[in-house]
């Protein structure tokens, strides 16, 4: 809805609701591998070599930090047990993502969608966009 509200698309237009949602997964996918900020919670195994007891991970926020876990700027620092650590990752709620990070995705969606049935600037980003991006980025 929100999506649709910022495209200034009736709420009753259903028809391009796939195509919407779709738009709306890859322009998330596209900032979450930019960025490392997780925004679909998920759970994943990080493995550390047998020479160290931790393991550096880019991705934020870390939903269930271990103790010892030391969150720095661009990435955390997290011990394991055992050569491992299973960690859940991401947003719990979308009220917790900086907007900053929001209006790059509406962005990037608005272009992309707009653009799609021009079929002009099909690869274009905005640099607002890429501007978000690398101020938010995790990792260098």
């Amino acid at each position: 809805e929100r999506a649709k509200l910022y495209l200034k698309i009736d709420s009753l237009q259903t028809e391009t609701d796939d195509e919407i949602t779709s738009m709306i997964n890859s322009s998330l996918s596209f900032i979450e591998k930019r960025t490392g900020h997780i925004f679909k919670t998920k759970t994943k195994t990080f493995y550390s070599c047998a020479l160290v007891n931790s393991v550096i991970v880019y991705e934020y926020p870390i939903i269930d930090a271990p103790t010892g876990t030391q969150v720095r700027q661009l990435n955390s620092i997290v011990p394991t047990v055992n050569g491992s650590v299973v960690l859940t990752l991401g947003y719990s709620d979308v009220d917790d993502i900086t907007n900053e990070l929001i209006d790059a995705a509406l962005q990037l969606l608005k272009v992309w969608f707009y653009e799609s049935e021009t079929q002009q600037n099909t690869s274009l980003i905005p640099l607002s966009v890429m501007q978000a991006i690398d101020v938010n980025r995790r990792f260098v």
